[in-house]
């Protein structure tokens, strides 16, 4: 992902094109047997003002062992 942002490409991490597993590997030519686990999608961005999302620090969104329940 680095080196296709690097020539002006932007991709992610998906794995919603699952539910269309089979669909997905007819076309593009996956043989019988093969496990997909993901696709990277790649494109060519609009504009280059990229920066780091907002998000809440780990501590607050990772529990421990149970929902809930915080590392002490």
């Amino acid at each position: 992902m680095l080196a296709l942002r690097s020539r002006g490409l932007g991709s992610a991490w998906t794995t919603l094109h699952l539910v269309y597993e089979d669909e997905a590997a007819e076309l593009l030519g996956i043989p019988e047997g093969v496990a997909q686990i993901a696709l990277l999608p790649v494109a060519y961005t609009l504009g280059d003002d990229f920066k780091p999302a907002r998000r809440k620090p780990a501590a607050e969104v990772t529990y421990w062992n149970h929902w809930g329940e915080k590392l002490s």
